[in-house]
């Protein structure tokens, strides 16, 4: 058995010999410590140009600021129409449709019964994201 370890080590020193490894000096400090200064420089360099993500992220900011100011805009308009009075332009086709008549206490009873399944819903959305929904989802799958 020791033999064994004897070639090994002896195989091992071999190898190491054989291996030559550059002597880390001062001039590969200095290198180093340029390339960070630069691209510290670059980073902090007002007139550089911008990268792929900040200009991604300033997009997506524009694209995001549009699309909650046309939701605003559309939700305020039917939230007027609904309660403040101001009723939405109809458009007439030629074709006279009569809107059924749907009586107040079914549309108690629907919007009750709505609100609690979206109420559910949205609660077990909620508890997907925890580790009971995650045990839950794995057992299913």
């Amino acid at each position: 058995m020791s033999g064994r370890k004897d070639i090994e080590a002896r195989l091992d020193r071999s190898l190491r010999n054989q291996i030559e490894l550059p002597k880390l000096g001062k001039t590969f400090n200095a290198g180093v410590w340029a390339r960070i200064e630069a691209e510290e420089r670059t980073a902090t360099n007002p007139g550089a140009a911008p990268s792929r993500a900040l200009l991604a992220s300033r997009w997506f900011a524009i694209v995001n600021s549009v699309g909650i100011a046309a939701t605003l805009v559309v939700a305020i308009y039917f939230a007027l129409g609904s309660f403040g009075g101001v009723e939405p332009p109809t458009v007439n086709l030629g074709v006279h449709v009569p809107i059924p008549e749907i009586s107040e206490g079914t549309v108690t009873k629907s919007l009750a019964v709505l609100g609690q399944l979206i109420g559910g819903v949205a609660l077990l959305f909620g508890l997907s994201f925890t580790s009971i929904g995650r045990r839950l989802r794995a057992s299913f799958s």
